[in-house]
């Protein structure tokens, strides 16, 4: 399975190659329209009393460009169509990975995975990914589904709708992290009944990051900027400011209504705070050490063999965004 963006790039790299080897055969074939053409020509002066012209034309195909054109589009399209191949496949022995647990556990399984960097965008937690996770649901109709994540986040829309429908599910989720799920993926995590993570594995706040290609930041830091601008402030930046404070409010209020875990109300109260009032970097790391601190009990993953195989699906290409058995 290989990303929206790599699609178009892969058909466009595709047609470029098309137009260039049907140009090179065209090239090679252009004599006889121009012949007729300068044949009637003359054939159109002699009737009219024109001078009489003889013409001859010397047509030769270079056939050396035209065999260099051939061969290098066929090797662009042996690797285009075999990066796509090797993707395919990964992706299957990842599906069929999962179908052998399902039969040995009697659990469904829905891993969420984002590592894709493209020139101009990342894989993360989107649309696409909110309905693939609504197909998965659908699907599991209720059972007990395990829910494996490793993503830096996304959208604020989308991880938030994905949040709604974990907490509305009316079968038990297990997380599992065996490396990270930061922002959007926190809030996906804390979205269900139970965690279980590596030793090593962690979370991330919440909140909300936003801005333009060239101006970007933390909702806090926008707030900042703004105070310190006053007057002089750009209305980009008061805008985003605005929006910021509007995000902040909305996951915080969310994140009050899912979280459960067992926390006592102050607990809760003071570990929503933090993860969402920017007093911290957004890379952060909650690992399970830190959550605890806030009252979380949190499982330890130690079944090595599983962690080496998630680890192993997460950095090989394959798999990406959400696969579900």
């Amino acid at each position: 399975m290989i990303n929206k963006t790599k699609k178009i790039l892969a058909v466009t790299f595709f047609a470029l190659i098309l137009f260039q080897f049907c140009t090179a055969i065209i090239s090679a074939e252009t004599t006889a329209p121009v012949q007729s053409d300068i044949d009637k020509l003359i054939e159109v002066m002699n009737r009219t009393g024109g001078i009489p012209v003889t013409i001859t034309t010397n047509v030769a195909t270079n056939w050396s460009q035209y065999i260099t054109s051939l061969l290098i589009s066929s090797l662009m399209l042996f690797w285009i169509f075999g990066a796509m191949l090797h993707t395919g496949t990964k992706s299957l022995l990842t599906k069929t990975y999962f179908r052998i647990l399902k039969r040995k556990t009697g659990r469904h399984f829905l891993f969420i995975k984002h590592t894709s960097q493209d020139l101009f965008s990342a894989s993360m937690i989107d649309q696409t990914t909110m309905t693939k996770v609504a197909e998965a649901m659908n699907e599991f109709k209720g059972k007990p589904f395990d829910l494996i994540l490793h993503t830096p986040g996304g959208e604020v829309f989308s991880s938030m709708y994905i949040s709604r429908m974990l907490k509305q599910y009316p079968g038990q989720i297990r997380t599992i992290i065996p490396m990270y799920s930061m922002s959007g993926g926190t809030l996906l995590a804390l979205s269900t009944n139970e965690l279980v993570m590596a030793s090593s594995a962690c979370l991330g706040p919440v909140d909300p990051q936003l801005g333009t290609l060239f101006k970007f930041g933390s909702a806090k830091s926008w707030d900042r900027i703004l105070k310190f601008k006053g007057k002089k402030a750009e209305d980009s930046s008061i805008s985003l400011a605005y929006t910021g404070k509007q995000y902040t409010k909305s996951i915080h209020d969310h994140l009050m209504n899912i979280v459960d875990f067992g926390l006592a109300p102050e607990k809760k109260k003071e570990f929503v705070k933090f993860i969402t009032c920017g007093d911290v970097e957004h890379a952060f790391a909650l690992t399970p050490l830190e959550l605890t601190k806030f009252g979380f009990k949190i499982r330890k993953l130690q079944n090595k063999k599983f962690v080496e195989k998630m680890i192993s699906f997460i950095s090989k290409v394959g798999s990406e965004g959400v696969t579900y058995v």
